[in-house]
């Protein structure tokens, strides 16, 4: 069901007559502002937010992350990180992403001229341009030699954008709406064979599309050549860090984005870093559970106007 604005302004001027100011609990529509004023005269409010900054407190002599985060410099733990970036060969179509290079541009330029761009041309976007973005992203960029305690060595890969432990919750999803050369549809990047994995096709691609439903009205998701979904697996930091497991997915998740914002910039492509979605549809578009893997950010790239 949804509200108009007359209707939200008289259940606000409703609220406002009330002979007697009341308390939170005693309001039907709560807005943001409201639970936060009331979060300094009463507790009556979930406060969702804070109690999470409280849960992923680093405290002193917190003996279970101790143990935690030891076990992982174990020997089976460090091999099973080794193979855990190889993506597994489960039958899914494979498009092995062109060549690309980057322009002969200085990182003090892309720093100055990054702007969030919010109105995009209907040229298509290259797949050259697409393949830079990815690559410049999350790309696998080095293996180093871990050794074992029982002698031998493990090799890990690592990427453009840090991880915290090497752990690498955090994939990107390609939403391909107007990309040459390739099909429309939704597609996961897989760093370690430089490839896109097909994951679901044009039903799937429309039903993402109208989960992104801007709240001002603009059609932003529809204009755009490319939507860059975060697609996280926080337990798989959590179980290393806890609670604060979810903080470092946030990190990887801004340094994933802010590659792919100085990648597209250098490219001359537009870039904007996008949550208008509805999370419960967009997660079943994507045919995902919304909290074991869960979308936690968006980015639209396209030409620029």
């Amino acid at each position: 069901m949804t509200y108009s604005p007359t209707d939200v302004r008289d259940a606000l001027v409703t609220t406002e007559a009330r002979e007697v100011s009341p308390q939170a609990l005693g309001v039907g529509l709560r807005t943001h502002p409201l639970r936060f004023d009331n979060h300094n005269a009463s507790d009556a409010l979930p406060r969702v937010a804070e109690e999470f900054l409280v849960a992923s407190r680093n405290t002193r002599h917190d003996r279970e992350t101790q143990l935690s985060v030891a076990h992982y410099f174990t020997d089976p733990v460090t091999i099973a990180l080794a193979q855990a970036t190889r993506s597994p060969l489960d039958g899914a179509k494979r498009i092995q992403l062109p060549e690309s290079r980057l322009s002969d541009v200085s990182l003090a330029q892309v720093l100055a001229g990054r702007r969030s761009a919010r109105d995009f041309a209907s040229a298509p976007l290259p797949f050259g341009s697409l393949a830079s973005v990815l690559r410049y992203g999350d790309s696998e960029t080095i293996e180093v030699q871990s050794r074992l305690e029982s002698g031998g060595e493990a090799a890990l890969r690592l990427r453009t954008a840090p991880s915290a432990g090497g752990l690498f919750p955090v994939e990107v999803w390609v939403v391909a709406r107007n990309i040459t050369e390739l099909e429309r549809g939704i597609y996961r990047y897989l760093p370690d064979a430089d490839a896109l994995e097909t994951w679901a096709g044009e039903q799937e691609l429309t039903r993402l599309l109208s989960s992104c439903a801007d709240v001002a009205g603009d059609d932003l998701a529809g204009t755009c050549g490319a939507l860059l979904l975060f697609v996280a697996s926080p337990w798989r930091s959590m179980r290393k860090y806890g609670p604060r497991g979810l903080r470092f997915v946030l990190h990887e998740t801004g340094s994933i984005a802010q590659n792919i914002h100085l990648t597209a910039t250098a490219l001359g492509l537009g870039s904007l870093d996008y949550s208008g979605f509805f999370d419960d549809e967009t997660h079943r578009a994507l045919g995902i559970d919304g909290v074991y893997r869960a979308v936690v950010h968006m980015v639209l790239l396209g030409a620029r106007r």
